[in-house]
């Protein structure tokens, strides 16, 4: 789909009634995230959800915070000191090249970020690079209907495509489960 989303509405991001997409904690562990982990946030943003990341992985654990637009990041730095979040690191990228090492994470999340792929098959194949054998894959993203939040339909991936797009990217597809009117959320599995 490709559109990316825009650094002058960053405000939208850190609205606290992102809280009501979805029960993050709960969610995170249901996708498989775990303590001691490490665990990439591709598409941070403003890292919004990094605290909870941080917080579930511990302090043996370990968090990137992956983004390729550095506005972005400069909020997620602030929120990181704000927070004292130690276990947390950011990580400036392009949007199909990670520049961290081979085998790296045990748990890889996308919120709200599938959508914004250009080549989602490129993609996958740098995750699938930077995962662990059988490290687990955490995905939520907009449904593809009319709603009053999130960008239009017409600008998502249907389930059903993203779906394919895993698949075809050599991931198993472990769960698809409903996260209430504006989302849906796949596990999988690396291989």
């Amino acid at each position: 789909m490709a559109h990316k989303f825009d650094p002058r509405n960053i405000e939208k991001l850190e609205d606290p009634s992102r809280l009501e997409l979805f029960a993050p904690e709960e969610t995170l562990r249901r996708l498989g995230l775990a303590r001691g982990q490490v665990a990439l946030d591709v598409g941070t943003g403003t890292g919004f959800y990094l605290p909870y990341l941080s917080a579930l992985v511990g302090p043996e654990g370990r968090v990137y915070g992956v983004d390729v637009q550095e506005k972005m990041l400069e909020v997620a730095r602030r929120k990181i000191l704000d927070k004292g979040l130690t276990n947390v690191e950011l990580v400036h990228s392009e949007e199909n090249r990670i520049p961290l090492p081979d085998r790296v994470a045990d748990f890889v999340f996308l919120a709200f970020t599938f959508h914004e792929l250009r080549e989602p098959l490129r993609f996958l194949r740098e995750l699938r690079r930077v995962a662990r054998p059988s490290a687990a894959l955490g995905l939520i993203d907009w449904k593809k209907k009319e709603r009053d939040k999130g960008p239009p339909p017409e600008e998502v991936y249907a389930e059903e495509e993203v779906l394919r797009f895993l698949k075809e990217g050599g991931l198993e597809v472990e769960e698809v489960f409903d996260l209430g009117p504006y989302c849906f959320a796949v596990r999988g599995r690396f291989p």
